[in-house]
């Protein structure tokens, strides 16, 4: 156990010294990247060291490896580090590149940003609601998505949502600084923004996805920090314990209706530091040392099969009807577990192991902080650009789970080609000026 403590208090202490170096720097994506690493990897062994709860699924550990829980420490920590080193190394030399990513250069139509979050909107609203009238209830819905996977091929529709809220959060930045800016009457727009954004969240909740609301709660966050107010560290706690407990209440109430519509009556027998693990995505920590003990030995290593599925997932399955999944939780669930459906996420740093072994991680990570350094090269300006404010956080937290992941070039396909279509429009329908491009966004 000592040893585990010791490798958590070094690596601990590294990712909060990089933390703090990217949070300087407002180098926003390397910053979400270490937050989720964060969330996904040093909450779960404090739990373990409490002795509040112990690896789960239980019958697969044994109780406490610490061998095992510090090893699982060190590579996260060996990831965190070559991460931020290439990341430092690289931004500059990638200033050149960073037109490649989507910009608004030009004083915008207002009315043209409003009225795409608001038909990205209800695009989502309509599709989403045809599906659940289909499935007979809301309940029958999240069952289908959730646990049967019947509706594969249909989660472009939620990603429509999840354009709409990143719309709504551009468009809430945007009045709000115009509002701070003496513009008073534009309030209203603020409002109706909020609106927009919140229905977007409920409709993504209604596909049974929480890491969506959690991301996109966040995104909101970090662009009104930097852009309109900054967020003191401890409301910014307070604030994640109240998203916390949402996050909880929410998996109450998806599960509930799941079994109303079963029309069963299920007693979780989970203690309670479990659930919690489980429903905030804390427990992806233990699949991913158990991945780490396993591979190689209890499985063959992928050989990066999996990141080739990613590669392919945005080719319909329509035309592609045999194509797999790229999520490496489904597969890796059913070694141990062979009629189970929903997996065990085992964090992106466990693909890249389970996929290349510890050539992997370390290739992983330069990959990961390669993207990252150049997404934060070409947002060097969240402070003064409502658009940078908002699609950096936003690109960020959605496309990085912790580095380049297997479904990165989905993520890229069905969220950056639409945004770049927003800037494009918005460019194309705004007025040039003839100062600088950044005091557009001050306009």
């Amino acid at each position: 156990m000592l040893f585990a403590i010791i490798a958590w208090t070094v690596g601990a202490f590294i990712l909060v010294f990089m933390l703090r170096w990217f949070v300087q720097r407002k180098n926003i994506t390397a910053v979400a990247v270490l937050i989720v690493l964060a969330s996904q990897v040093f909450v779960r062994p404090v739990i373990f060291f409490a002795g509040l709860d112990e690896p789960f699924p239980h019958e697969f550990f044994g109780g406490y490896d610490w061998h095992l829980i510090a090893m699982g420490i060190l590579l996260t920590t060996a990831w965190i580090v070559i991460f931020s080193i290439t990341h430092i190394l690289i931004y500059r030399p990638l200033t050149p590149f960073t037109p490649l990513l989507p910009q608004v250069n030009v004083q915008i139509n207002t009315k043209i940003l409003f009225f795409v979050a608001l038909f990205t909107t209800l695009l989502g609203v309509v599709l989403t609601t045809a599906l659940i009238l289909n499935a007979g209830s809301v309940g029958n819905f999240i069952f289908q998505v959730k646990v049967e996977k019947a509706l594969r091929g249909t989660y472009l529709i939620r990603t429509i949502s999840v354009l709409g809220a990143i719309f709504s959060i551009l468009s809430i930045l945007y009045y709000e600084k115009k509002v701070r800016s003496a513009n008073k009457k534009l309030r209203r727009m603020v409002y109706l923004s909020a609106i927009l954004f919140i229905i977007n969240l409920t409709f993504n909740y209604l596909w049974g996805n929480r890491y969506n609301i959690a991301m996109l709660s966040f995104a909101l966050g970090i662009g009104w920090h930097y852009l309109i107010q900054r967020i003191s560290v401890i409301r910014v706690i307070f604030l994640v314990l109240i998203a916390a407990a949402i996050l909880q209440a929410l998996k109450t109430f998806r599960t509930e209706a799941v079994y109303d519509a079963l029309d069963v009556d299920i007693q979780s027998t989970r203690s309670f530091w479990l659930d919690i693990s489980t429903s905030l995505h804390l427990s992806q920590f233990d699949a991913f040392i158990l991945a780490f003990r396993d591979a190689g030995d209890r499985f063959p290593f992928r050989e990066g099969k999996d990141f080739i599925n990613g590669l392919l997932a945005w080719v319909p399955r329509e035309l592609y009807p045999e194509k797999e999944t790229y999520h490496v939780g489904g597969w890796f669930r059913r070694v141990y577990q062979p009629k189970m459906v929903n997996g065990w996420p085992i964090t992106t740093i466990g693909s890249w192991y389970v996929n290349f072994g510890i050539f992997g991680i370390v290739f992983g990570s330069i990959v990961s902080g390669i993207f990252a350094s150049l997404f934060d090269a070409s947002y060097r300006s969240v402070t003064k650009s409502y658009w940078q404010a908002a699609i950096a956080p936003s690109m960020a937290l959605l496309l990085f789970d912790g580095g380049v992941g297997t479904g990165f070039f989905q993520d890229i396909v069905l969220i950056m080609i639409p945004i770049y279509l927003l800037s494009f429009i918005l460019n194309k329908t705004g007025r040039k000026i003839s100062s600088s491009p950044l005091s557009a966004y001050q306009q």
